[in-house]
């Protein structure tokens, strides 16, 4: 609804446009025309003016009374110039008035220049001084009207004209001659319509600049800004000539070489407007090259009097036509070739544009136009050039907007899927590094050595398992900074598995799950081997934790220039995939199948898992290496009965549960059940278990909550203290956990002496209170200096008091900093210029709070440098202003100023920091660079060391004492890429 309301309004507003472009009287439509000097317009009806055109008498170099005029003179076409030669002469035409008209009006609109004006022997309008000498001619040429009433039915109106001045002289356009009242009411009309114009035209001026002002990254509002101040000065200076209307004292001379130079400043602006849009239309000196004509003849009429170099005005005003239909040509062809560089509807609007613009100069300036007496193109060229140029701009912004929205879209949806993988990841790790630990000493302590074989198998595989989280983390890494190449080899399909499947035989052993592998010893698929193993090893683990009691099928089917290998299991799932947290190793398995040209899908029903992997075949042949045909699969260990407190371990990992046995195997009698039936079955035949530990996620159709409420039903608190770990800490789910009967809960992963600790809190007491443990982020303290927040503190506290909007000024400076600070190290080793530069921004005013006037800076940095796609090191300049204010400017006495300059050279960015503070000596410098100066904080160092390491740069330093300090850092430009974004999001 909102869409049609706002598209009738448009139709309304482009109605009403056309109206004001239509509606006054238009003398051309009356094709009545003087025939050798007179005009009859006795049978004229239903015309309120009409056009003094046709041949009118005409004597040149010679001033000739009315009454004297002779009728064999020559005639000369009006309105037109006369001969070329003519430099003073005498016009004169006979009319004859209809009935109807009583008093009558006279308008002339271009006489060049000074010129008299008699009817019926009476002078009624005198411009400037005719003469026949350029000594005695004074110019003049405005748009005006006469008013008067006739003695007769018949006129003689004479025109003595002389020209030293223009190209072309005497009546260029037409003379209307009408009822009075009727033309006073159009010149109102018009001269309404070309100040309305006007007064839009500055207004649109100042809503452009102003966005250029608040946005002075988007040139566009610049120019766009610049071309509408210029056409409002064309149209006052042009057209009804509103300037000499306003204010008739101005000089003849400043009028017009305003008129000229502006014109033509105007047309330059409009196609570096073009230029700017479209950066591969035309080099930057094709495009000088194309302007060196016109801004020779702009110069040339500015210094020189008034219309000096009028003959050759026309031309140039042509050269500007052409250079617009050679812009139309140009944009259609790259169109065409695909090679535009905005996006296609802007390119149309675009095109639009211009095609008005070149309507609108090629009617002001064709002569077939010129002397037509009214020039309705030249108004729908201004018209549709003013709503197009918005449209484009209006469609610019949209769609930028629509981009922005997209792309933050993006970053939200990567980085949301960052910070789950780092969370997932981190546990993931944390888990088998205290798992390992807590088994090695075990192993110190175990005198069997059967025993401790086995334990150091469970070693083996914790530590094996590590490697490919480590392995997933340092591929997401690189993912994420698009540093990442897969190495696509001719691999072995069955020798992969096998090797995976060697690494996960103690997990199918204790979860009795049998593998039937059906692999072609002679396949060979397109993959990186290592990366493969990482998948295959991610797939199994997945498969494991949903499946107990079961068999696995691994089957390799030939499918045209595809591999597929097929994972089946032949039961029931033991807990719907929803009830999984997700792990690190599915979140990276599907980006690295994409990165070797394959996929991977999932399917989950009643009858079991299915997972598909399609790889691409690379070729049959023998395998190097002989591989063995059935597993060692070893058998399950047992714990060995103890006179001690039984406690029943539920949780569906194997080797965390094992862990876990060895941990508690000194203290307790130790049992382990995989799933929540299993777990109810051992509790129903053993009720003397004195405690059990629970995983918040068991596989089975019962899970963890609704066994713990089973056994709540037989077992209250002080009998039986259950423990549940449990993974993640929301309030919610910890809710759910003590609703449902815990006594207490355990955050995987823990310590041996967490768990003791825990369990023996759970024997004493019936009830726990667990508080939350807020985790500090250590790069604060390297990052954040003490006495910087307590003098920044101290100011806005003591600008309470004297100047509240000082103070909220100075919060939000420094809660912008702190922001960044905070987001700079999960946000990666690089930030945007732009984002570096504003945070500065906001370290200095905070700083200024207590230098007051002492301190000033500033930055400059060359336009053509794109500050938001650039990226640099995070942090990198801000410590180096830091250093400047505290340790240049601090013992300065006076003020100080800190100056950041950034160019573009080669495709390096040179970066300097400046400062007028106390200096350094040669050896201060020498002794800094080698980092041997003990204040020199670690932000200096750290800047140095990012700057060669990150960037492979240089940093440099200058200074003398009294004179200040520079540092000039040279880095190699990187530009921000969208797809290391995708990477993240795929992953």
């Amino acid at each position: 609804m909102k869409k049609w309301i706002g598209l009738l309004g448009a139709v309304c507003a482009l109605i009403a446009i056309l109206y004001m472009i239509f509606s006054d009287d238009d003398t051309s439509a009356v094709h009545i025309k003087a025939v050798d000097g007179i005009l009859d317009l006795r049978e004229l009806t239903g015309s309120p003016f009409v056009s003094l055109a046709g041949d009118w008498k005409f004597t040149a170099e010679a001033f000739i009374a009315p009454a004297l005029f002779s009728k064999e003179a020559n005639n000369v076409k009006v309105p037109g110039p006369w001969a070329p030669n003519a430099q003073w002469g005498s016009y004169q035409i006979t009319v004859y008035l209809p009935d109807h008209w009583s008093d009558i009006g006279l308008r002339v609109r271009n006489i060049w220049s000074a010129h008299t004006i008699y009817i019926n022997g009476a002078a009624v309008s005198e411009k400037g001084n005719v003469a026949a000498s350029k000594k005695e001619t004074v110019p003049d040429n405005p748009a005006y009207e006469v008013y008067f009433k006739p003695d007769s039915r018949q006129l003689l109106i004479t025109a003595h004209v002389s020209n030293f001045y223009n190209a072309r002289g005497g009546i260029i356009l037409p003379i209307d001659i009408g009822d009075a009242e009727h033309m006073k009411e159009d010149v109102h009309r018009d001269l309404s319509l070309e100040w309305t114009a006007v007064l839009c035209l500055l207004l649109f001026c100042m809503f452009h600049m102003t966005i250029f002002l608040l946005r002075t990254k988007d040139e566009a509002f610049l120019y766009s800004g610049l071309h509408f101040l210029l056409l409002a000065l064309v149209i006052v200076l042009r057209g009804e000539r509103l300037l000499i209307r306003e204010f008739p004292f101005l000089p003849f001379e400043l009028y017009f070489r305003l008129q000229d130079t502006v014109t033509l400043l105007m047309a330059i602006l409009i196609i570096v407007f073009i230029a700017k849009m479209i950066p591969n239309i035309m080099n930057r000196k094709t495009l000088y090259l194309l302007f060196l004509p016109v801004l020779v003849y702009t110069f040339l009429n500015a210094i020189l009097p008034a219309r000096t170099v009028s003959g050759v005005q026309y031309q140039f005003f042509y050269y500007i036509d052409g250079l617009f239909l050679a812009i139309i040509i140009r944009i259609i062809y790259l169109m065409i070739k695909n090679k535009i560089a905005i996006r296609r509807n802007e390119a149309v609007i675009l095109l639009s544009l211009l095609l008005f613009l070149t309507i609108f100069a090629v009617s002001s300036s064709s002569d077939s136009l010129f002397f037509s007496g009214r020039n309705i193109l030249n108004r729908i060229g201004l018209i549709g050039g003013i709503i197009t140029m918005n449209v484009f701009l209006g469609m610019r912004l949209m769609n930028r907007a629509a981009e922005s929205e997209q792309l933050t879209a993006r970053l939200k949806k990567a980085n949301d899927a960052k910070d789950n993988f780092l969370k997932v990841a981190t546990q993931d790790l944390q888990r088998p590094l205290h798992d390992a630990g807590h088994l090695i000493k075990s192993i110190t302590r175990e005198h069997n050595h059967e025993k401790q074989s086995e334990q150091l198998y469970l070693a083996e595989q914790l530590i094996g398992n590590m490697v490919y989280l480590l392995r997933d983390l340092h591929d997401f890494t690189r993912i994420r900074f698009d540093d990442y190449a897969i190495q696509l080899k001719s691999t072995n399909l069955r020798m992969v598995m096998l090797h995976v499947v060697q690494l996960m035989q103690l997990t199918f052993t204790k979860k009795r799950i049998q593998v039937h592998e059906n692999i072609s010893k002679k396949l060979y698929v397109w993959a990186d081997e290592q990366r493969l193993t990482q998948v295959f090893l991610r797939m199994m683990t997945e498969i494991s934790h949903d499946t107990a009691n079961a068999s696995l099928t691994i089957e390799s089917i030939r499918d045209g220039e595809d591999v597929l290998l097929r994972v089946t299991s032949n039961r029931k799932l033991t807990t719907a995939f929803r009830e999984r947290q997700p792990s690190s190793g599915l979140m990276m398995t599907e980006e690295l199948i994409q990165q070797m040209n394959g996929s991977i899908s999932y399917e989950r029903k009643d009858s079991g898992i299915r997972v598909t992997l399609k790889l691409a075949f690379s070729e049959f042949k023998e395998p190097v290496t002989v591989e063995p045909s059935e597993y060692d699969m070893r058998p399950a260990l047992s714990a060995e009965d103890r006179e001690l407190e039984t406690i029943l371990i539920v949780d569906d990992d194997v080797m965390h549960a094992e862990v876990m046995r060895g941990m508690l195997s000194e203290t307790y009698k130790v049992r382990i059940a995989y799933t929540a039936q299993e777990a109810l079955d051992y509790y129903n035949n053993h009720p003397e278990i004195a405690m059990m530990v629970i995983d918040d996620i068991i596989p089975g159709n019962m899970n963890s909550l609704e066994l713990l409420q089973q056994i709540r039903t037989q077992a209250p608190l002080m009998d039986l203290p259950v423990i549940m770990m449990i993974s993640s800490e929301y309030p919610r789910h910890i809710e759910k956990i003590f609703a449902s009967g815990a006594n207490d809960y355990l955050i995987k992963p823990f310590s041996k002496e967490t768990l003791m600790a825990r369990l023996n809190a759970a024997e004493q007491t019936k009830q726990s209170m667990l508080k939350a443990i807020e985790y500090e982020m250590a790069f604060l303290q390297t990052q954040i200096k003490p006495h910087f927040l307590y003098n920044a503190l101290s100011n806005i506290i003591s600008f309470c008091y004297t100047d509240g909007e000082r103070a909220a000024y100075l919060l939000t400076m420094l809660s912008s900093f702190l922001r960044y600070i905070f987001e700079s190290s999960r946000d990666g080793q690089y930030s945007s210029l732009q984002k570096e530069l504003e945070i500065i921004e906001a370290y200095v005013e905070v700083e200024k709070a207590r230098f007051g006037e002492r301190l000033t800076f500033a930055y400059d940095i060359n336009p053509i440098i794109a500050a938001e796609n650039v990226l640099i090191p995070s942090l990198l300049l801000q410590p180096l202003v830091e250093n400047a204010i505290r340790h240049g400017l601090f013992d300065k006495e006076g003020p100080g100023h800190v100056q950041v300059s950034i160019t573009l050279q080669e495709a390096h960015l040179y970066i300097r920091v400046t400062d007028d503070g106390v200096g350094m000596s040669a050896a201060q410098c020498t002794q800094l660079m080698g980092g041997a100066i003990a204040n020199a904080g670690i932000g200096f160092t750290n800047v140095r060391r990012r700057v060669h390491d990150l960037t492979q740069g240089s940093l440099e330093i200058s200074s003398s004492p009294g004179k200040g300090t520079i540092i000039q850092i040279i880095i190699p430009i990187k530009e921000g890429r969208n797809d290391v974004e995708s990477n993240h999001r795929r992953g």
